[in-house]
């Protein structure tokens, strides 16, 4: 959880100084490098292993991989895309060679996503 909240404070960086960046050569630098600290550190941060490729790793079954894919389903951290990270995981989970466990782990979090989906849409 370290992580998102890591991402977050780098995301707030950027929405603070983009009202600025227009008010003088400073402030834009300011938030060009907020930009510029948000994507260096993103994809380490988001995922173990950087999430660029982590799809793809899961889908041939990497096991480290496949474990901090079923962590992050069941932790369901929040930062800026996070969401859309859960349902890419998610979906490439449900065809990934998981191990007994992780399979059962991964069943339980696809039915408290159900019934969250089924609640919210009550």
């Amino acid at each position: 959880m370290l992580n998102a909240e890591r991402i977050n404070q780098l995301k707030a960086r950027i929405d603070e100084t983009l009202k600025f960046r227009d008010k003088s050569e400073h402030k834009r630098r300011e938030w060009l490098k907020a930009c510029s600290d948000f994507h260096n550190q993103y994809q380490s941060l988001a995922f173990p292993g950087g999430f660029n490729g982590a799809l793809k790793r899961l889908s041939e079954g990497d096991q480290v991989t496949m474990e901090a894919a079923i962590c992050f389903l069941e932790c369901r951290p929040y930062f800026f895309r996070s969401g859309y990270m859960f349902k890419d995981i998610l979906r490439k989970a449900k065809k990934a060679p998981l191990s007994s466990e992780q399979r059962e782990r991964f069943d339980y979090v696809v039915e408290a996503y159900r019934e969250y989906r089924k609640n919210r849409n009550a």
